[in-house]
């Protein structure tokens, strides 16, 4: 049951931070730094549970989270220089963050960046390699629509989360259907 309410929590700690942010219009700065303090906490306690799911978490979630973390405990120590790389970077610094924690997921787990529970390295390392691409083609997206928040940061996580859904239902029906033709499951 869990699993299938998940998917419409994965982007609660985004999501509370861009209504919390723009619930008045334009945010100032005490709103901005009250937003990212708010969304660190939910993104925090989303980690946690979800480090109980026995799922890889989705990778996404995992950078945006940190996104959020990083920019939460800057403001609450105070640390403007790292609001200011932010601000610097604007959208772009979300895509930065999803391609950092892609480059390493890729590399060092064996669910990859992808996030696949099983199934064949190779296969989750060339999806991982995909959704490393399409998350380089987000950031220069994010990067020419700057400053405009629906083209430069909604609809490329959108797409990036519909790109990641698809490579795993993809990859899950093959590994389905190399089970089902198994020695295995043909004696059965």
């Amino acid at each position: 049951m869990f699993y299938r309410l998940a998917p419409f929590f994965q982007f609660l700690p985004i999501s509370l931070f861009s209504t919390y942010a723009f619930a008045l219009g334009l945010p100032s700065n005490e709103r901005w730094l009250e937003a990212f303090m708010l969304s660190a906490l939910v993104g925090v306690l989303q980690l946690v549970v979800l480090a109980f799911v026995k799922r890889p978490m989705s990778r996404l979630v995992l950078a945006i989270n940190c996104y959020l973390i990083v920019g939460g405990l800057a403001a609450f120590f105070q640390q403007w220089w790292v609001l200011d790389l932010y601000n610097q970077g604007q959208e772009l610094s979300i895509f930065i963050f999803i391609f950092t924690v892609g480059i390493i997921t890729t590399f060092t787990s064996q669910h990859g960046f992808i996030a696949l529970e099983k199934g064949n390295k190779k296969q989750i390392r060339f999806a991982s390699y995909l959704l490393l691409t399409a998350s380089v083609v987000a950031a220069i997206i994010a990067f020419i629509f700057q400053g405009n928040t629906t083209y430069s940061a909604v609809l490329p996580i959108i797409s990036l989360a519909l790109i990641q859904r698809i490579l795993l239902f993809r990859l899950r029906k093959s590994l389905e259907a190399t089970n089902d033709l198994s020695p295995e499951t043909l004696v059965s």
